[in-house]
């Protein structure tokens, strides 16, 4: 969003600074995300454990924006679009933090899992991963360019989703049916498809807040798009 320059150009550098900020832990969490799944499929623990440790900058930048976000509102009392923006970025960590959380639980099942004996159909989660990434990478544009176009796009990819997430768990559940030493690494892949399936919601919570900053219209929970936003 452009507010057009505020009176105070303190003010506005520290809500760019804020945004900055945001657009940091965006692409950590981006990158914990991507070490996460390559640790799985290419069974590296050292990228499992990269991803581990790197939640701690996630969580410390979280803190942060809530504090640059309160201190400005303190401040400044921003009003409308300015107001927006703060709360928006507030609530966009939070969203990442969340997605960063769901890294870290993939690392981690996926540090045992390469312990045993490798999984050819393990290769299946690259389709679920690989819209999730895109959701997030897109719902982060969004927010860096205040793009209603974009976050919508994100929004609409819901079903796809979700029809991704439930053939590619199913596919994974169905083994757990077969008597096999790897019962498991099948589980365990039935919660990361999980895990991937709450990442990419968090990516439409950050896409549906963006669409509230640009428009001041609240789309959340299946309400209603006003007209001048559909096509």
């Amino acid at each position: 969003m452009n507010s057009g320059g505020h009176i105070l150009s303190t003010f506005d550098e520290a809500l760019q600074e804020l945004k900055e900020t945001t657009l940091t832990m965006g692409a950590g969490t981006q990158r914990n995300l991507s070490h996460a799944i390559r640790g799985l499929l290419e069974r590296d623990k050292q990228l499992c454990n990269q991803a581990i440790a790197d939640d701690d900058d996630e969580d410390r930048l979280e803190v942060e924006i809530d504090r640059m976000g309160m201190g400005l509102i303190i401040k400044f009392r921003p009003l409308a679009g300015d107001l927006r923006m703060v709360i928006i970025s507030m609530k966009t960590a939070a969203n990442l933090e969340r997605m960063s959380d769901q890294a870290v639980s993939i690392a981690k099942r996926a540090r045992k899992m390469i312990k045993n004996q490798e999984i050819a159909e393990i290769t299946r989660i690259e389709g679920l991963y690989q819209v999730v990434a895109d959701m997030i990478s897109s719902s982060v544009t969004a927010y860096s360019d205040g793009s209603t176009a974009l976050a919508l796009e994100v929004i609409e990819r819901e079903k796809e989703l979700k029809k991704l997430h439930k053939t590619t768990s199913r596919f994974f559940s169905k083994q757990l049916e077969a008597e096999s030493e790897l019962y498991r690494d099948y589980l365990d892949l039935v919660f990361i498809c999980r895990w991937l399936e709450r990442a990419g919601n968090l990516a439409i919570n950050i896409a549906e807040d963006v669409v509230f900053e640009e428009t001041s219209t609240d789309i959340r929970h299946g309400a209603e798009l006003p007209d001048e936003l559909k096509n």
